[in-house]
């Protein structure tokens, strides 16, 4: 069976992005980085968006444990808004 994989949330930039992914990893969803296309240089992705991707049976609750670890002025963007 193929795994569907959707964007559980938008990160300002890759080191983000991988916080947000090991801790999702570490909760037991498994989740992977998909950078910006245009990141193809070590600055360019310290500075562009990159999603943090989960199965798509895990997502709300993938969103759920990023929105309990974020502040609420700082919560990880919707990909889907």
């Amino acid at each position: 069976m193929d795994i569907k994989w959707t964007a559980a949330a938008s990160a300002p930039n890759e080191f983000a992005a991988t916080l947000w992914r090991d801790i999702l990893i570490d909760a037991g969803i498994p989740a992977f980085v998909r950078e910006s296309e245009a990141a193809t240089f070590l600055v360019a992705s310290a500075i562009l968006p990159a999603s943090v991707m989960v199965p798509e049976d895990r997502l709300e609750e993938a969103k759920r444990l990023l929105e309990e670890i974020e502040p609420a002025d700082e919560q990880p963007e919707d990909p889907d808004e």
